[in-house]
Parts: C-alpha cells; structure tokens; sequence
C-alpha cells in the first residue's frame, strides 16, 4: 500500500541507500574487467560503458537523445569513496528531511533536485565546451536536501529553525568549497540541486509533521517510478551499444 512507503512505517532514507549500493554493485558487476583499482579516490571505479549502460547523463547519453539520464545519473557512483561519502550525507540528511517534513516530500525533493543538479550539468557544459560532460552522482539531490532544510528552517522561526537553516548554509558552504579542490566535482550539478532544493523549500509547509495527502504521495511514488523507469531505459538502449550486444 502506498501509505506503507509514505506513511512512517518504512524508513525511506535507508530504502533509497540500499537502492545506490544496489546500482553501484550492479555497474561494477556488468563490467568487471572494465574496474579500475586505482588509488583512493578512484578505489573501485565501475567503466565509463557499464556507467553508461546504467543511465550516465551527458556525454554519449546527450549526444543519443537520452535525456532521461537526469534522473537515472542520480542512483550512479563512480567510486567507492564516491558512494560512501553520499550515503552518509543521505542518512544524515535524508532522514532528517522525512522526519521533519515527511518521507513523500523527501522522495520528491531527492529526485527533482538530483535531475535539476544533473540537467544544469548538462547546460553547462553544453555552453561551455559544446557536449554536456559525462555526470554521475547524488550529490546534486544532496545539495537539494540542504536546500530545502535551509529554507525550512527560515520559514519555521524560532530558535531550533534559525539554528537549522544556519548549520545547512554552512554544510553548503563546506562542500562548495571542498568541491573547488577535490578533482572531477561537478560543482554545477551542486548547484543547482542546491537551487532547486531552495525552491521546493519555499513550497513547503512551514511546520514540521505537516500532513502528507494522497496527491503528494502519489506525486512521490511517481517520482521513484520514473528514476527507476530511467534507469531501465538506459539498460534498454545503452547496454547493447556500450557491449556490441545484438
């Protein structure tokens, strides 16, 4: 029943990590001799076709007409460090955002600004160097959780809402920075997760536990649907070029 999603009875947050573990093995598992060992931060990197095969926005997918990638690209790692630094951001922040505003509206804000961080990605460097970079990653969707608990906070008030949109303006803060140091960091995908989560965060409501109505959770499961609909695409139409299946 869809209200056994939404509704408190399962815990979305952990749902939503288990699905980016899930993928990762997956990419790894279709091309094993493609992974790369590599050093630290590119510990156990999935190959650029089995990433493709997946659902990696820009690049190749751009160039085929595969805009559906925005939101695929979001479930997509591409590194063991990579995947473990968002699902700890997602435990910490994807719990607090299902707790305090609702797991429907924490599925809605995950996809939405993970697909607006991924679709300015594209923009960008579409602008800049003429083809959309290759981008994996939920960070984009990350940001967005801040974003949104950011704007949350200010509209609350009080003490415990100043206090929360202080400490998400300097989480932001960190991680842009650390995004200007740290090597192959889509900052414009951060970007706009960040914008877009700012956005969805003036639409919602200004208290906490605010009633999820049906409409909403629908909106939600939609929202799943369509991510993993996306990635299925991506398999569909990907996989055979990358491998020469066919």
């Amino acid at each position: 029943h869809i209200s056994g999603l939404f509704g408190g009875r399962a815990d979305l947050a952990a749902i939503l990590m288990i699905g980016l573990v899930a993928l990762y093995g997956g990419t790894l598992a279709l091309d094993l001799r493609g992974v790369s060992l590599g050093g630290l931060l590119s510990l156990l990197s999935p190959s650029n076709r089995a990433l493709y095969s997946f659902g990696m926005t820009g690049g190749e997918a751009f160039l085929l007409g595969h805009h559906w990638t925005v939101l695929s690209a979001t479930l997509l790692h591409g590194s063991l460090l990579h995947l473990a630094f968002n699902v700890l951001w997602l435990r910490q922040l994807g719990a607090l955002v299902a707790e305090e505003l609702g797991a429907a509206r924490l599925a809605v804000v995950f996809v939405l600004t993970g697909a607006a961080g991924n679709a300015l990605s594209d923009a960008y460097g579409l602008l800049k160097d003429g083809t959309p970079w290759p981008s994996i990653g939920a960070s984009g969707a990350i940001f967005g959780l801040m974003g949104v608990l950011m704007m949350f906070g200010r509209r609350r008030g009080g003490d415990w809402g100043r206090a929360l949109a202080s400490k998400m303006a300097s989480w932001a803060l960190i991680a842009f920075g650390a995004g200007f140091i740290l090597p192959n960091v889509n900052n414009a995908a951060h970007f706009g997760g960040l914008v877009a989560g700012l956005v969805l965060g003036a639409l919602m409501p200004r208290r906490d536990r605010a009633r999820q109505g049906a409409g909403l959770q629908v909106l939600a499961l939609l929202c799943l649907v369509a991510s993993l609909l996306a990635v299925l695409a991506s398999v569909a139409f990907m996989y055979p070029l990358q491998f020469n299946v066919g």
